[in-house]
């Protein structure tokens, strides 16, 4: 029996239900959301959101929630939704998205396809705005591989950073904030690194790419790995900033709590998936 076809979103959560109820509701209320699957991963949450999203949702069939034993991060969490939808019906497209995203465009599905008949692109970036800072986040970078001396350089600062923490967090880590990166150039173009709070597929992508973040890294470096596969193997990357979602950045992160405990969290996942994209450019 054949696949019905299916717009596909994929939203990652952790612990924040009011953000993956807006993100979700947005979505079902898209002009063609009768054509949508959203899988809703639940990456261990601590708190009773699960909960919640299951008695919010579990009568709706177009709403999948999913759970993880484990915080498995960014990529694990997102391969194993996509591989479910792969499973159970058949992607026209894939929107990974953060829970923290609003998809207040109505005619969001219908731009995506329109962009696929210009340019068949495997990767499709919107503009991705942020709410509270009033920036624009995509693309991150115009270079597709990143310098290997600066990852390199990378990896050895947090290194010894992380050796020494308590001393390091006593120095400098109260005066340390996570800096939110603007994009200045919003025009349309092709071979750019996009951001991941909201990537979108294509099967151009997905016929020759079984897992989409792989190698796997908790929470970052996602889109640069996934850039430096696609500039290996000749598959487009395109910037649409005619197609626009909101951006509420953090807030998952931030539910960790502790400031301190946030910043370490944070260093060991960069280090980390540091020396993952290290070893496949070096």
């Amino acid at each position: 029996m054949e696949k019905e076809q299916y717009f596909t979103f994929i939203v990652l959560h952790y612990n924040c239900f009011e953000e993956t109820k807006a993100c979700v509701d947005s979505i079902l209320a898209l002009e063609q959301s009768e054509q949508t699957q959203i899988v809703v991963m639940d990456n261990a949450s601590v708190n009773d959101s699960l909960a919640g999203l299951k008695q919010t949702y579990g009568d709706n069939p177009q709403v999948h929630i999913l759970h993880n034993e484990s915080n498995e991060g960014f990529s694990a969490g997102n391969n194993k939704a996509y591989a479910y939808a792969k499973q159970h019906w058949d992607c026209e497209f894939v929107v990974f998205a953060n829970n923290d995203l609003l998809f207040e465009d109505k005619e969001f599905i219908r731009k995506v396809r329109e962009e696929y008949e210009a340019s068949g692109f495997g990767v499709l970036s919107p503009d991705i705005f942020h709410t509270t800072l009033k920036i624009h986040q995509s693309p991150i970078d115009e270079r597709l591989v990143l310098p290997v001396s600066g990852v390199r350089k990378t990896i050895v600062l947090n290194t010894v950073a992380l050796w020494i923490y308590p001393l390091f967090y006593a120095l400098f880590g109260k005066n340390m904030k996570e800096t939110v990166a603007a994009a200045v150039d919003l025009s349309y173009r092709t071979d750019v690194v996009p951001m991941g709070a909201c990537l979108i597929i294509s099967e151009r992508l997905m016929e020759r790419k079984d897992v989409i973040f792989d190698p796997e890294t908790h929470f970052y470096y996602e889109e640069y790995i996934l850039s430096w596969w696609c500039a290996k193997h000749g598959v487009d990357i395109v910037f649409q900033p005619r197609i626009q979602v909101l951006h509420n950045h953090g807030r998952a992160t931030k539910s960790i709590g502790d400031p301190k405990r946030v910043l370490k969290f944070r260093m060991q996942n960069i280090l980390q998936a540091a020396k993952v994209y290290y070893k496949l450019i070096r």
